[in-house]
């Protein structure tokens, strides 16, 4: 089956569901465009005056989809997303009863995985971080340390004055990872509760009101990939916030990572590692855990 997350860049457009698709119609439209329901996982809606009927709403969460909202910058802002419930009573009762070592050695596994997929974008730029070659060989590692020096390396790389990371600074680079991580935390959110767990008990970040803390665990290896798109993207003529958001909505449902002696496109690969979350906490074992590797 083909997956695809629905970006809707028409301001006017009207979104609804009709016998089993998802209908989009613009203001110039003689007939809608129609998509198959049971193929969505995702809507981004980067437009104003975008109009959705309450039946694509709850059509689209009743399908464990997410809507993800963008304000007039691109910038998400909301996100509608399926209420809290349990699918697995199972799954979900095995990860309430999540002993801290288990989850300790899970993070850590989360934490090498992002900084295997780290090293993997700096050396597609044949640059290299002694730093990080070295954190990969320690029992512990130093997650703060580690990110510091990453993107000391990274923003160079791509052509940006700036060597360090902050999410809330009115930057294109870090405008645009912040709008990529949030596509793909949306992805992440909907794996989870498709799989039986609770976005909300965490295996690192800690619980507080209106959090997701699985959310941002699942998410930590899959980040780089987000960083590998950015720098792809920076190569372009007019890298502007709106051709990154289709690059992120066709990228994001196109890009492959490995998968032992296979790969496996993005999407599949997120169901995949929250698959392997629920088998980790019915096992207690983390080694049953998988953690994407780029390709």
């Amino acid at each position: 089956m083909s997956y695809h997350i629905l970006h809707v860049f028409q301001h006017g457009a009207m979104l609804g569901k009709e016998r089993g698709f998802i209908t989009c119609k613009g203001a110039d439209d003689v007939q809608p465009r129609r998509m198959p329901l049971e193929d969505l996982r995702a809507v981004v809606i980067a437009a104003r005056g975008v109009m959705m009927s309450s039946n694509f709403i709850s059509s689209v969460v009743e399908g464990d989809g997410i809507i993800l909202h963008c304000n007039e910058s691109y910038q998400p802002c909301g996100v509608t997303a399926p209420l809290a419930r349990v699918i697995d009573a199972k799954a979900f009762m095995n990860q309430c009863a999540r002993p801290r070592r288990l989850n300790e050695k899970l993070w850590t596994r989360m934490l090498r995985g992002k900084t295997v997929n780290q090293t993997k974008v700096l050396d597609r730029w044949d640059i290299r971080s002694a730093h990080l070659e070295r954190a990969m060989e320690q029992r512990d590692i130093d997650e703060g340390n580690c990110a510091k020096r990453y993107w000391q390396l990274y923003f160079p790389s791509i052509g940006w004055s700036a060597t360090s990371r902050d999410r809330k600074e009115n930057t294109a680079p870090n405008q645009m990872l912040n709008y990529g991580y949030t596509v793909l935390a949306a992805l992440c959110h909907r794996s989870l509760i498709v799989h039986g767990l609770t976005p909300s008990l965490g295996v690192h970040h800690t619980t507080r009101y209106q959090s997701d803390p699985l959310v941002y665990d699942l998410m930590e290896a899959f980040r780089p990939l987000v960083d590998c798109l950015l720098a792809e993207f920076m190569t372009e003529p007019e890298p502007t916030m709106r051709l990154w958001s289709k690059k992120v909505g066709t990228e994001l449902r196109e890009r492959r990572v490995q998968h032992e002696r296979y790969s496996l496109k993005l999407m599949d690969a997120i169901d995949a590692s929250a698959s392997s979350l629920t088998r980790s906490y019915a096992a207690m074992d983390a080694e049953a855990f998988w953690v994407p590797e780029l390709t």
